[in-house]
């Protein structure tokens, strides 16, 4: 290992032990003198509990969270959970976001937060005054974080917010509402959401040929087989020719590999306001211009936060790629 790395991995484990020694510290403020939070439940708090608490929920990790009572301040880590959250939960009992919830750019509850008094969660010493008492953290999220927030006394759940198809959405969902003791309210988003995506898939004419689909992202990658897109598009009645081309979830591609694969249509991300540029560059690459894609100008440009959605708002990717595909279907 070279010095630069070392001083880097160095750097990195001052940083963590820092956050830890924070976060204990300032939860240590909180503790009553036995030994607990003082505003954390007891057990007997359960007799005064809603219906169906206390209860245990299993994360997507396997442990355990017992919550004698639906949890009054939430934390969310994740812009997935973010949005899970505010389609579930009142804003009041929303205490923490993530620093993406903010960026209108990708976040669908961006106006809702900036009117709202919450911590960012990568803000440690702001998320320990907001006295969590649940956070909500992505599958995916360091192991470091979990552990550094359990030590402080803030119960972490982690939540998969990476999903294949529309059941692990709705199955997030599902989780939220029961964590939080929203259940009905999971519920009418669920039903919303297979609604829009039923009447989307049902655009789809009978006799329709199945147009074979190109994801384009960025310009340089493409989603493939096991992704969320490759879902979207087989229930739409299409071909996702990265799939079809033995592409795994995420690959990379080339203007080569787009002229040799001919799709009938593209669907390629931009920033908000800059899709019509962004088509035209497409349709200006050599590798392009020569497809069925090309030549037909079947070229879908969708902004960043329609085309990356993880979460219900997938919806409205469902009815956007529907309607390109399907214009003549009321």
């Amino acid at each position: 290992m070279t010095l630069r790395a070392r001083l880097l991995r160095r750097g990195r484990l001052r940083a963590v032990l820092e956050a830890a020694l924070c976060l204990v510290l300032l939860a240590a403020a909180w503790r009553a003198a036995d030994g607990t939070r003082a505003d954390w439940p007891r057990a007997e708090d359960s007799a005064e509990s809603p219906a169906g608490f206390p209860r245990t929920v299993h994360d997507h990790a396997g442990d355990p969270l017992r919550l004698a009572r639906p949890p009054a301040r939430i934390a969310s880590q994740a812009l997935v959970t973010d949005h899970f959250l505010f389609a579930v939960v009142p804003p009041s009992r929303i205490a923490a976001v993530s620093s993406v919830a903010h960026d209108p750019r990708y976040s669908y509850v961006a106006d809702v937060v900036a009117g709202l008094d919450v911590a960012v969660v990568e803000d440690s010493e702001a998320l320990l005054r907001r006295r969590p008492d649940l956070l909500l953290v992505s599958h995916a999220a360091r192991a470091d974080m979990v552990s550094v927030a359990r030590a402080a006394g803030i119960p972490a759940f982690r939540l998969r917010t990476e999903f294949d198809d529309f059941e692990q959405i709705t199955a997030g969902l599902e989780t939220v509402g029961r964590l939080t003791g929203r259940e009905r309210a999971a519920d009418r988003v669920i039903a919303e959401f297979r609604e829009r995506v039923a009447a989307a898939v049902a655009r789809r004419p009978a006799a329709a040929l199945p147009p074979r689909v190109l994801v384009y992202v960025a310009m340089s990658g493409t989603f493939g087989a096991g992704s969320l897109f490759d879902h979207i598009l087989t229930e739409l009645g299409a071909v996702n020719v990265a799939a079809e081309q033995g592409v795994g979830p995420h690959g990379m591609i080339s203007g080569e590999q787009i002229a040799g694969w001919n799709p009938d249509w593209i669907v390629a991300d931009a920033p908000a306001g800059e899709e019509d540029a962004a088509r035209r560059r497409i349709l200006d690459q050599p590798g392009v211009a020569v497809t069925t894609a090309g030549r037909t100008g079947q070229v879908l440009v969708l902004d960043h936060r329609r085309f990356i959605t993880m979460s219900h708002h997938a919806a409205r990717l469902v009815e956007a790629v529907a309607a390109a595909l399907y214009p003549d279907t009321p």
